[in-house]
């Protein structure tokens, strides 16, 4: 009974406050926030000359694949702590196994969520009509990197700390290392799709104005279509004035 109290004991300080700031964090933001984003993707589809008659399905696939993009992070982080964590010997199978069981539990069926609604994402308008994905991109790229930037805070407090950081510095290296890593990709892509390829690929960012299709006025004296012939020159015999 001592060493099963003494092992949830440990479990709670390890995974305790990191864990339960994070997943407050995706529960918070994943599911109350995109109601506000609903009703700003209809108001700017309003706004717009054509009604984008795709925009609920969309709304509602995008919705899933990020929320399942930001499970398959946690899962992922979960799994590179328990893999890097230091146990003692007798708890090892103890408390490793069911961590491990838990970050598989997060990873599969996220990943599972996240390729179908993307392959259904592709049977729709998303990469000609894409208000609704950059409204998305730009929302997962908030979120993934706040988490980011939260774990590089701690992971930094724990570095700076007197003494060893243990289980704290730890996960604030797994979360980094996972979000941080994110963070970088999302924020690529949310840039391309933004500045450069319409389809978000991971293509190079170019910030330059992109040609006008509309030729250059003619310059001042030179003859055109629907202009006057220049009048000096002898262009016309002299009149003559008998």
């Amino acid at each position: 009974m001592d060493d099963d109290f003494e092992s949830s004991m440990f479990l709670m300080r390890a995974l305790g406050g990191p864990l339960a700031a994070m997943m407050a964090i995706l529960i918070t933001m994943t599911v109350t926030a995109p109601m506000v984003l609903y009703i700003i993707a209809r108001w700017r589809a309003h706004r717009e000359p054509v009604v984008d008659q795709q925009l609920g399905v969309k709304f509602a696939l995008h919705y899933f694949a990020l929320s399942a993009f930001q499970l398959g992070l946690a899962g992922l982080a979960l799994l590179v702590y328990t893999m890097i964590m230091k146990v003692p010997e007798q708890y090892a199978s103890e408390i490793k196994s069911p961590m491990y069981r838990m970050a598989f539990g997060f990873i599969v069926p996220a990943g599972l969520v996240y390729a179908a609604h993307t392959f259904l994402l592709r049977k729709t308008d998303d990469a000609e009509v894409t208000g609704v994905r950059r409204l998305f991109a730009g929302y997962n790229l908030l979120i993934t990197g706040l988490i980011g930037f939260i774990s590089l805070v701690i992971a930094f407090q724990a570095l700076f700390a007197k003494g060893s950081a243990g289980e704290a510095g730890r996960m604030a290296g797994a979360l980094m290392l996972v979000y941080g890593s994110a963070w970088g990709v999302v924020g690529w892509r949310f840039g391309n799709l933004v500045f450069g390829t319409r389809s978000g690929g991971l293509g190079p960012i170019s910030f330059r104005t992109p040609p006008s299709d509309t030729p250059p006025p003619p310059a001042s004296g030179a003859s055109g279509g629907g202009g006057l012939p220049p009048l000096g020159g002898g262009s016309y015999p002299p009149i003559d004035q008998k």
